[in-house]
């Protein structure tokens, strides 16, 4: 699927996610075995995450409580936000979506904590 900067459509930030959604950044790490960052957002897109292109080799995928910048490197590299009360929902749907994954989220009180995903054999 060819991505434009005008986007998809589909979810924005809800409105606890926006109040938020000032304290900036919180969230930075990799998509371990993902084939691409046009995949990772090909692989947003089906589930029904609004996508859009914001620049040439980037892509900014987003949903209610998450907005994350997709950046091309191996591995794929991701930046942003998530409404810190629902950390767990982004950890469950990353999950989901199948690319495994490293996640550093850095709480509202200036705390780190590190995530990885279990890959399954065979995957």
């Amino acid at each position: 699927m060819d991505f434009t900067s005008g986007g998809t459509g589909g979810p924005g930030l809800d409105a606890a996610a926006r109040a938020q959604a000032g304290r900036g950044n919180n969230i930075w790490g990799s998509l371990t075995a993902t084939a691409g960052a046009p995949h990772a957002a090909e692989v947003f897109h089906s589930a029904g995450w609004a996508v859009r292109r914001s620049s040439w080799t980037d892509f900014e995928v987003g949903s209610s409580f998450a907005e994350l910048e997709l950046m091309p490197a191996d591995p794929v590299l991701f930046s942003g936000f998530v409404d810190p009360g629902r950390l767990t929902v982004l950890l469950a749907a990353l999950k989901e979506l199948g690319m495994p994954f490293t996640l550093e989220f850095e709480d509202n009180d200036g705390r780190e904590h590190l995530y990885r995903s279990v890959v399954q054999p065979g995957r």
